[in-house]
């Protein structure tokens, strides 16, 4: 859960960070067409005790039906793959606008990756999650796992070969979904590796099931850097490695180009574009989905 009211309000603007136009990536990025998509949230399977249970009983298993069909936007590189894949998870204030998924969608596919733009908003007619507490809801972590179950289930995607990536409350989902014995213990099929952007950082963020870095700014007001390094300095050392880079004079939604030359005070927090960090960020990204892939 995120410590304040006003530190969830604060995510309110970290939707438009999801888009990460750096100019010299998006610039040699081929053109990537979306192709909308739907599919379903992830239902957790039935437990051992469920199976046994029925099974003594003689009576079938009743697995329960997915509640909401997703959209998103999928963009893939030309060919038939298959190609390692990327899903995005958004901020409280919804998904982006098309043109700023379709410059992530170029910019991931100029790496030779598929990117799915994850909304979790509007088929659930939800304008906004901004005005309330929370941390990483169970519904987005099973949208995040309904994605992952989408992908690994087309052809020309490598099923082994997913990461995550997430935006302020988007990326406490992400760090979420691979926390170590949490949801990600009840499927057989896992994330490769988690990136999040400026999440409020917990103590159960600690213990990851697979390799995950945080990027965040040293004045972040809304999502503090400290709790990061905090959370940092008490980790066990169990679960996969987990990497924390913090960058200086960097403000929440640093990756926002629309905020360049003119940041913004939303909720009491400001918010501004980092060009330094952004593309620092984006290197850091890179970096962590090559090892994970292996390209």
């Amino acid at each position: 859960m995120r410590g304040t009211t006003g530190t969830s309000l604060s995510a309110f603007v970290a939707v438009l960070g999801m888009a990460m136009l750096l100019a010299v990536t998006v610039a040699a990025a081929p053109e990537a067409a979306a192709e909308t998509v739907r599919f379903s949230v992830a239902t957790t399977p039935p437990t051992p005790l469920q199976e046994r249970l029925a099974r003594e009983r003689g009576q079938p298993l009743v697995t329960p039906s997915p509640a909401v069909e997703l959209t998103g936007e999928l963009y893939r590189p030309a060919g038939a793959g298959p190609f390692p894949a990327v899903v995005s998870l958004h901020g409280c204030a919804g998904p982006p606008s098309r043109a700023s998924a379709d410059a992530m969608g170029a910019a991931y596919v100029a790496l030779g990756y598929a990117l799915l733009v994850v909304d979790s908003f509007g088929p659930r007619r939800v304008a906004q999650r901004c005005l309330v507490e929370h941390g990483a809801p169970v519904d987005r972590i099973m949208d995040a796992y309904g994605a992952l179950l989408y992908l690994a289930g087309l052809p020309f995607i490598d099923p082994d070969r997913i990461a995550v990536v997430g935006y302020s409350l988007g990326a406490d989902t992400a760090l979420g979904a691979v926390k170590r014995g949490g949801v990600e213990t009840q499927f057989e099929r896992k994330f490769r590796a988690a990136i999040a952007y400026f999440p409020y950082c917990v103590p159960s963020y600690g213990a990851v099931s697979v390799p995950a870095v945080i990027l965040i700014g040293d004045l972040d007001e809304a999502t503090p850097a400290r709790a990061c390094r905090d959370m940092m300095a008490r980790r066990s050392g169990e679960g996969a490695p987990l990497r924390l880079v913090v960058y200086p004079g960097a403000h929440h939604s640093f990756t926002a180009a629309r905020l360049r030359g003119k940041p913004e005070t939303t909720y009491g927090y400001r918010v501004e574009y980092n060009e330094a960090a952004a593309r620092a960020a984006w290197d850091e990204e890179r970096a962590a989905l090559r090892e994970a892939f292996g390209r």
